[in-house]
């Protein structure tokens, strides 16, 4: 996980959030492996009171190439792994797990009995009554033939002048972070393949 962020609003209508101070935690009962982020709530949750929280996490290297190397012929297949329940610390009443692949061909997935592959969207759910810190292994295998960027170096240079004035440059060191090329690369397959697109 690279980050998390937390929104609230409090009343009976969704209306303009706040950002929550998020702190690590450990619950108890929790498996000593996980990790554990609890929001603060700016004041108490008040009796009958309703709040909506929002969390934003964002995540990655969650998709693995596999096979790890391929020609330039052959098309990039990845590897997704996660949990078809969202691993809680309290029960949870309902859940749906929902999966929205780029398209192209799915190899294979993790066929529960309430799993659903239509078009590029795979569902998972609804699960109800999940005790806490449930968990339900589920594996994707599908094609993904976009980029893998990743910055392995950032650079931010920041320059202030006398008279107020702010330049901001950046420079980034990004390489491929998908499955490498397996043999020679050939601009010529690459002119036909493009050309074979009209």
């Amino acid at each position: 996980m690279a980050a998390i962020r937390a929104f609230g609003s409090e009343g009976k209508v969704k209306g303009q959030s706040t950002i929550l101070p998020i702190e690590v935690v450990q619950p108890s009962g929790a498996p000593p492996d996980l990790t554990f982020f609890s929001a603060l709530l700016p004041k108490p949750l008040e009796k009958g009171k309703t709040l909506y929280l929002d969390v934003l996490t964002v995540f990655t290297h969650s998709l693995q190439p596999f096979p790890e190397e391929i020609t330039q012929a052959e098309a990039q297949l990845v590897v997704y792994q996660d949990s078809a329940h969202y691993l809680s610390p309290y029960p949870v009443k309902a859940q749906t797990l929902a999966i929205r692949l780029p398209g192209g061909r799915v190899e294979s997935y993790t066929r529960h009995p309430n799993a659903k592959l239509v078009d590029s969207e795979l569902k998972y759910g609804p699960f109800h009554d999940l005790p806490p810190f449930s968990y339900l292994p589920v594996i994707v295998h599908f094609e993904n033939n976009n980029p893998f960027a990743v910055a392995k170096e950032v650079i931010r240079e920041i320059e202030i002048s006398h008279w107020g004035n702010v330049q901001i440059t950046e420079h980034y060191n990004i390489a491929h972070g998908g499955a490498r090329l397996k043999g020679e690369f050939s601009r010529l397959f690459s002119f036909l393949s493009f050309d074979c697109n009209f």
